[in-house]
């Protein structure tokens, strides 16, 4: 599945000093495409928020491959550089119940932000970037894995409500879709994430 030309690339979001969950005043912050400079940020942002290496080695490896769309991997960053969250949706490959081509479709994951900017709206507003840049495009749905009632909000409904399945098990409501803002049908099938994925 084609992308389709002249989609828009996320335009900077500004947002006003807010005191995070932690009680910690930070600056202002805005949200625009991660650029080379941020890589290194990036990386160890997720290995922080995750406790662990496995969800920013995931975005390197998408990040080489040929899933990777440069403007749908979105930072929040402050005026001096410091990248306090990030967002990345990709492609990931999807199999129809019914006779079909194998096609591909749109997973937001992984999200992050730095604990102690925890609570200000990062990443909501990360998420909110993302699904308006993915609406622009041709791509059937968007998948993602994780609590529904942070996604619930952003139009995502358990998967098994529209015969969508992953190869991951039975995940249950955590897997969740959503659909594309004209209404379109989403299709019965299966959600092929790459091998990448099954370290998470």
């Amino acid at each position: 599945m084609t992308r389709r030309v002249g989609a828009p690339r996320a335009a900077p979001m500004r947002m006003t000093m807010r005191t995070s969950a932690t009680g910690v005043e930070a600056p202002p912050w805005s949200i625009r495409p991660e650029r080379a400079i941020d890589l290194d940020q990036i990386h160890d942002l997720h290995r922080t928020a995750f406790g662990r290496p496995a969800e920013a080695e995931l975005v390197d490896a998408i990040r080489s491959g040929p899933e990777f769309i440069p403007e749908l991997s979105l930072v929040a960053v402050a005026d001096d550089g410091s990248v306090l969250g990030h967002v990345l949706v990709s492609h990931v490959g999807f199999e129809p119940d019914e006779a079909g081509t194998r096609a591909q479709v749109l997973a937001l994951a992984p999200l992050a932000v730095l604990p102690p900017h925890a609570g200000r709206g990062i990443g909501s507003a990360l998420t909110m970037a993302a699904l308006e840049i993915a609406d622009a495009r041709d791509e059937p749905f968007v998948a993602v894995l994780g609590p529904p009632a942070f996604y619930r909000r952003f139009g995502f409904v358990p998967a098994a409500d529209h015969g969508i399945d992953s190869r991951y098990g039975d995940v249950g409501p955590a897997f969740q879709v959503r659909a594309r803002p004209d209404g379109a049908p989403m299709q019965p099938g299966v959600v092929i994430y790459p091998p990448m994925f099954e370290a998470l």
